[in-house]
C-alpha cells in the first residue's frame, strides 16, 4: 500500500478551526509499522481527553459530545498530552489524517509550544480526503467516505473513532484503486478559497473540483 516502513495516524478535537488562538481538547493516534510480512500492524495507541484554558463553545459540545465536566475529570494537561503525542512521533514517519491541513496547524503550534518555537514539519504527509476527493463528487466528510466503503466503524467526531475509520477507509480505497503512493505530499483544496492553513514547502497543493481525479492525473 505504501513505502514507509512507520505510519502515525492522527485525529485532533480542538476549541475552534483556528490553531493560533484554540487548543485541542483531545487526541487519537495509532502508531503502524510493517512487519516482516510487510503488513502494518499498530504497536503504539493513544487516546486522551485534553484540559484547555477556557470554557468549550456550545457548537464544539454539541459536534463532539465532549463536555468541560469530561474535560476536568478525565483530561490530563496540553504539556502532558504533548510528551505522550511525542513518544510516537518521529520526523522519517509518515503522517496520515483526513482533512489533514486541518491537524497539522494544531501539530506545529503544539511542537512550537512545548518543543522548539522554530519547529517544522518535515514529515511526508497523507491526506485521506484528497484520496477520497479525487475519486468523488461532493460532500467530502468523513461521514461520507465511512458510507461509501461501508466502514464498520462509525466516525463519532471522536478522535480515537475518527482515526480507525479514516484508515479502514483508506484501505478500501486502496483495494478499488492502489495508487495511493500518488497522493503523498500531495495536499487539495478548493480553488474558490484557496490553501487554508499552513503550506509545507515539500508537499503540492492541487485544486479540487471533486471527482475529477486532478491529483492522479497529474
Amino acid at each position: 500500500m505504501l513505502d514507509h516502513q512507520r505510519v502515525l495516524l492522527f485525529d485532533f478535537e480542538t476549541t475552534g478551526l483556528y490553531a493560533d488562538r484554540e487548543q485541542i481538547i483531545e487526541i487519537g493516534a495509532i502508531l503502524l509499522q510493517k512487519n516482516l510480512l510487510g503488513e502494518y500492524e499498530a504497536i503504539d495507541e493513544l487516546s486522551t481527553l485534553v484540559i484547555p484554558d477556557k470554557q468549550l463553545p456550545a457548537k464544539i459540545i454539541e459536534i463532539t459530545h465532549i463536555t468541560d465536566e469530561m474535560l476536568l475529570r478525565s483530561g490530563i494537561s496540553q504539556e502532558e498530552a504533548f510528551h505522550r503525542f511525542l513518544t510516537m512521533y518521529s520526523e522519517d514517519t509518515l503522517l496520515i489524517a483526513y482533512n489533514i491541513q486541518f491537524d497539522l496547524s494544531f501539530l506545529i503550534q503544539f511542537f512550537k509550544k512545548y518543543w522548539n518555537s522554530t519547529f517544522q514539519i518535515k514529515n511526508d504527509i497523507l491526506d485521506v480526503m484528497a484520496i477520497y476527493k479525487d475519486r468523488h463528487r461532493y460532500p467530502h466528510r468523513l461521514d461520507n467516505a465511512v458510507e461509501k466503503y461501508q466502514v464498520a466503524i462509525n466516525n463519532t467526531h471522536r478522535a480515537l473513532d475518527d482515526i480507525k475509520a479514516t484508515f479502514e477507509a483508506m484501505k478500501k480505497m486502496n483495494a478499488e484503486l492502489s495508487n495511493l503512493k500518488k497522493y503523498v505530499n500531495v495536499v487539495g483544496y478548493n480553488a474558490n478559497y484557496g490553501v487554508n492553513g499552513v503550506k509545507l514547502p515539500h508537499v503540492k497543493y492541487i485544486a479540487q473540483k471533486g471527482g475529477y481525479r486532478e491529483i492522479e492525473k497529474s
